[in-house]
């Protein structure tokens, strides 16, 4: 059997189409006629997307939100939590930092004063065998100062004699005739 342009045509929906009486109607939802049987599916309509809307829906919406809430919530007090462990971990860094400069400057100082300490020891050490070797190149100083003292008077008076013999010879002894150069003494 084979299907003809002619045949597929429904004769009744085209009667149907142009209205009742074969006069066309225009558009269908402006039809004061059909306005009791779309108002009927309208609010079947309206009450079955408003049951799914608020049975099945909005309930997994809020519960998204009310997750999302939570997580941003928890989210933001781990993150105030680890911002104030962060800040206790750097003062705790700043005090040990701080200890660990005092603790290098004491032992600086301790260390500086121990070498003070060496330094000065050596130096008084220094000083007193510079003193020691002093007195005693003092003490022989006076030593050869007394036995040449000691010693002047005889000298001069053997020096006196030697002068007296040149000078005046005696008659014991003849001592040969020296000449004397101008210049001589």
């Amino acid at each position: 059997m084979a299907v003809t342009p002619h045949d597929t045509v429904d004769p009744h929906a085209a009667a149907a189409a142009t209205g009742h009486g074969g006069e066309s109607a225009g558009f269908p939802p402006f039809d004061a006629s059909l306005f009791a049987s779309q108002l009927v599916w309208f609010a079947l309509t309206f009450i079955a997307l408003y049951l799914i809307l608020s049975r099945v829906v909005l309930p997994k919406i809020g519960a998204t939100l009310h997750n999302r809430a939570n997580t941003i919530s928890t989210d933001l007090d781990q993150a105030a939590q680890k911002s104030g462990e962060a800040e206790d971990a750097r003062a705790s860094m700043e005090k040990a930092k701080a200890k660990a400069r005092a603790d290098a400057r004491t032992m600086i100082e301790a260390a500086r004063a121990d070498m003070q300490a060496k330094l000065q020891a050596e130096q008084d050490a220094a000083e007193k065998r510079l003193a020691d070797r002093i007195t005693s190149a003092e003490a022989r100083i006076d030593t050869a100062r007394t036995k040449a003292l000691a010693d002047v008077p005889a000298e001069a008076a053997k020096l006196a004699r030697d002068i007296a013999d040149k000078v005046a010879p005696t008659s014991a002894s003849p001592a040969p005739r020296q000449r004397v150069v101008a210049g001589e003494a």
